[in-house]
């Protein structure tokens, strides 16, 4: 029997780890190199980060690996992702940062890593399992890229299978789920396709519109639909991931949780898990109820009516370091 939301997600024995944790938005989102050699003709990474050596902690740009252990601090976070790209292609990195992420939090604090297996070595996995990586996450491109796979194993941390489900090539994505059963593979994770700014004109020239959410494709439920049901009683755990859980609801979990523990006693917070606070410009001293930045003072849009103050605004934004505006609203001017 399949438990869950067919609009948010969809699996027929359990969660893999990293998904549970993320379910909770408890999981950090590393995104540690868009250098990948292979070019998908639906992947939805964006332009401004496919191809080029940059990193992203969830939302913002980092420079550093430090970078990665404070964003982590400010959701206290219970794991970590790690995607690309190719994070292979930045393996020193990794491993640098699965080992600091490790002594920072403890054994427990849960790493998964995305790969399509095309560089995985002997090598690459005896390193990784010397920094105690959880599980590893491959996108088999390729078939010769399930070589990568038959080799961690061998290894100890999780081994799984995420696959897009693309309408008209369930063949081989059946062909995968079959493999993945018969060499005793611990999980698929089958995603729902996106249609996305990158990738759209590929897509739309095979026919692909936008049936689902923001960015979900016509069709590609129904194919997961069908593989879950098909493969249902085996004794692999099979999990669909819905467009609309990753564009709406991670996020927003994510950033609900980074509410929690990192918020301003004068930041209120909306449901969709943004912040709004009173941008506020007085002569008088308004230390007791908020901080001050140059000439104006962030407080509690609650305690507008009570100080005395020449100009207001209500400010709606992402909780998370970007500190990116929703929206900005004049609530009052003395001088209008």
């Amino acid at each position: 029997m399949l438990k869950g939301n067919p609009d948010i997600g969809l699996y027929n024995l359990f969660l893999p780890k990293g998904c549970e944790l993320c379910r909770l938005g408890g999981k950090l989102v590393v995104y540690i190199t868009g250098e990948c050699g292979d070019s998908c003709y639906y992947c939805p990474v964006s332009l401004e980060r496919f191809g080029k050596d940059v990193m992203y902690a969830n939302e913002a740009k980092v420079t550093s690996l430090i970078d990665y252990i404070y964003e982590a601090y400010r959701m206290n976070a219970l794991g970590a992702g790690i995607t690309g790209g190719d994070p292979i292609l930045a393996l020193d990195r990794v491993v640098n940062l699965i080992k600091m992420l490790k002594e920072e939090f403890g054994k427990d604090f849960h790493i998964h890593l995305y790969t399509s297996g095309r560089y995985v070595t002997l090598d690459v996995l005896r390193e990784l399992e010397k920094v105690r990586l959880d599980e590893i996450r491959f996108h088999p491109v390729k078939e010769e890229y399930l070589i990568a796979v038959e080799k961690a194993l061998k290894f100890n941390f999780d081994v799984g299978l995420e696959i897009p489900s693309i309408p008209g090539e369930e063949e081989y994505a059946e062909k995968l789920i079959k493999w993945a059963i018969e060499k005793k593979v611990k999980f698929v994770n089958i995603n729902e396709l996106e249609l996305t700014e990158r990738n759209y004109q590929k897509l739309n020239a095979k026919g692909f519109k936008i049936t689902h959410g923001v960015a979900g494709v016509k069709g590609s439920f129904e194919t997961a639909l069908k593989l879950l049901r098909k493969f249902e009683d085996s004794k692999i755990a099979l999990h669909y991931c819905s467009s609309i859980y990753k564009d709406i609801v991670e996020t927003r979990t994510r950033f609900l949780r980074i509410i929690k523990y990192s918020s301003k006693p004068y930041e209120n917070y909306t449901g969709e898990g943004t912040i709004v606070r009173a941008i506020v410009k007085s002569k008088d001293d308004l230390s007791d109820y908020g901080e001050k930045e140059g000439d104006y003072w962030s407080i509690s849009p609650d305690l507008i009516s009570s100080i005395n103050a020449d100009e207001v605004w209500l400010v709606e934004e992402h909780p998370d370091s970007r500190r990116l505006k929703v929206s900005e609203k004049l609530v009052y001017s003395k001088s209008k």
